[in-house]
């Protein structure tokens, strides 16, 4: 008998399977909510202070509130881990703009629930190998926020699985942004660059820029057009389960000399020193 999971709904942890959430609520009638993703390092969720802080930036770009304190918020991680027993966790917050009968009018509280999963890494080739993306002409309403709506991306899947490319960097009006679920830097001339407009602002991206910046490295933060991709010398992409991940094709193009790179590696076992002493 597979064993019970357990999430957090508006206010009380209870099993997965009675959770339910009303048809009329803003999140799926309008698509209107936030959310936010973490994982567990030796079982100690990871970063939270800044997940939870971003959490509440996104929620204050749509006009919500994030129904606990940061103390609350800790203690409910805490329990649910504890209940659901995995040796490493994901776990998702959504905050929705609740009930609305017309749809549109606030009525009262926000929905706000927490769901743990079993963290499941990329296989290791990603890693040693290099993985492919691809690029889409798109640009994330409200970009700074963590917003729900991933029509885009979910669209392309099929496209993106059709080309064994493991992501899809978003570009326009000839800038490359960011990628469906992930952040990306390209490596020039030795210098690490990352775009800084119409992004979210990635958890992972962030502590990756700070390593960087700690171990002697150059990092800036600045736009980059999309004919950049095609003549770095190197490529990555950061997001919080997958760390660091090295691009070796963009749209079926090598970048590079078609595998990891001597920076891109240099920065992943920093990664990996940090993520383990956590």
């Amino acid at each position: 008998m597979a064993k019970k999971k357990y999430g957090y709904f508006n206010g009380k942890i209870i099993a997965l399977d009675k959770i339910k959430i009303s048809p009329y609520d803003l999140g799926i009638l309008r698509g209107y909510g936030v959310f936010d993703v973490m994982r567990t390092r030796n079982g100690k969720p990871f970063l939270l202070g800044d997940h939870w802080e971003r959490l509440r930036n996104s929620a204050k770009e749509l006009n919500l509130k994030v129904p606990a304190s940061k103390r609350n918020f800790q203690e409910i991680i805490t329990k649910l881990l504890k209940h659901n027993g995995f040796r490493e966790s994901v776990i998702r917050m959504v905050l929705t703009g609740g009930m609305s009968k017309n749809g549109f009018n606030f009525e009262g509280r926000e929905t706000f629930y927490i769901l743990i999963e079993k963290f499941q890494p990329l296989p290791r080739e990603c890693f040693t190998k290099g993985i492919s993306v691809i690029t889409l002409e798109y640009l994330r309403d409200i970009p700074e926020a963590k917003i729900t709506n991933y029509i885009a991306a979910i669209k392309n899947q099929r496209e993106k699985n059709k080309r064994r490319a493991l992501e899809i960097i978003y570009t326009s009006k000839g800038k490359a942004l960011e990628a469906s679920t992930s952040n990306f830097f390209i490596i020039k001339n030795g210098k690490l660059i990352t775009p800084q407009k119409n992004i979210l602002f990635g958890i992972t991206r962030k502590l990756v820029i700070k390593l960087a910046k700690e171990n002697g490295f150059n990092v800036r933060e600045k736009e980059i057009k999309t004919d950049e991709l095609f003549s770095a010398d190197e490529m990555f992409l950061t997001a919080s389960n997958k760390d660091i991940v090295p691009v070796v094709k963009v749209d079926g193009k090598k970048i590079g000399c078609g595998k990891a790179g001597r920076i891109t590696r240099k920065l992943m076992k920093i990664f990996q020193e940090f993520a383990e002493n956590y």
